[in-house]
């Protein structure tokens, strides 16, 4: 009795591994993406807090001054370089970037589309794939409407990606 497979039986195993490997990347991608977007959220609320301890024990005026920016913020943050993408030792000024997102913190406005005031907030722009462009806002201290979802997604260049991370798309980019 011979041994072995023949050669229908090797294409049917290999049909059934690349069905099985093309539905799998596009969960992979997605699953990856949404990954990105959690450690995005965290840090950002990381920011914000300590944005709110650094004014707290300062002046609150020096911020919309531009006197106030990363480098005052006692958390640590994987900043790069924007175009080389080198790791810095030190972030500064109130944009920074990471290897997916740039930061922002942003002074005392309007949340955009809302009567609602903002005292502090902090913006990420997805900076590289297919979703650059997306844009998220992440809302501190709310003077009016204090039932609103504090985290906010704008689409960007790109249509439907707020739908990704499941977050409901506002018609404003706050940065680009």
């Amino acid at each position: 009795m011979k041994k072995g497979f023949t050669l229908v039986e090797i294409l049917v195993a290999v049909m059934i591994v690349t069905l099985l490997v093309t539905m799998a990347v596009p969960m992979y991608d997605k699953t990856v993406e949404k990954s990105r977007m959690a450690e995005a959220r965290t840090l950002m609320k990381k920011i914000l807090e300590a944005k709110l301890r650094t004014l707290d024990s300062m002046d609150r005026d020096n911020y919309s001054n531009g006197a106030f920016g990363f480098e005052s913020l006692d958390v640590s943050i994987p900043c790069v370089n924007a175009t080389t993408g080198a790791k810095l030792s030190r972030c500064a000024g109130d944009t920074i970037y990471t290897k997916d997102f740039k930061y922002t913190l942003l002074p005392t406005g309007t949340v955009p589309g809302s009567a609602a005031k903002v005292v502090n907030a902090v913006c990420a722009v997805r900076r590289k794939g297919d979703n650059a462009g997306v844009n998220f806002l992440y809302l501190g201290e709310l003077e009016t409407n204090s039932s609103r979802d504090n985290f906010l997604c704008n689409n960007g260049s790109s249509g439907g990606t707020c739908d990704l991370y499941g977050l409901d798309s506002s018609s404003a980019g706050w940065c680009r």
